[in-house]
């Protein structure tokens, strides 16, 4: 008889092994799948914000203002003008340029810096600009 104890005792263990066995392949088996599910939200939720990121980023472009201001200056003082009409001339000029700047900046989407401020990479737009106003001075104004 103690044999048969022996074997029923040692029979029982091994059927609740089997029964946890299981669950515990069941419980795996879910952990992966959530654990699956967790790491394809975070790479589609990762692509995502780099796609928005990318996309909402505006471009970033230089413009020297001192050459710009210079060269209307050499222009300016080129003409014999009295005082009033080159206060009315600069007035022009600095209407035509704000204007001329804040249409590139919205037609482009783009963040315009000026030259000092970008040590590299930048895409120049000064000769741009600088027709831009041209053709608004010539028009009579700077709107």
């Amino acid at each position: 008889m103690k044999t048969e104890q022996v074997n029923d005792t040692q029979s029982k263990p091994t059927t609740a092994r089997k029964a946890l066995t299981q669950r515990e392949r069941q419980r795996r088996r879910c952990l992966r799948s959530l654990l699956l599910v967790a790491a394809t939200i975070l790479c589609i939720n990762a692509a995502v914000t780099s796609l928005l990121i990318s996309w909402r980023t505006p471009a970033v472009v230089s413009f020297d203002m001192k050459q710009t201001l210079d060269q209307f200056t050499e222009q300016a003082g080129a003409q014999s003008l009295d005082e009033p009409q080159t206060a009315a001339l600069t007035e022009r000029f600095i209407t035509s340029l704000s204007a001329e700047l804040q249409d590139w900046q919205r037609r482009h989407d783009a963040l315009i810096l000026v030259t000092p401020a970008v040590i590299s990479g930048a895409a120049d737009i000064t000769d741009e600009i600088q027709t831009g106003v041209a053709h608004r001075m010539a028009a009579g104004g700077g709107n």
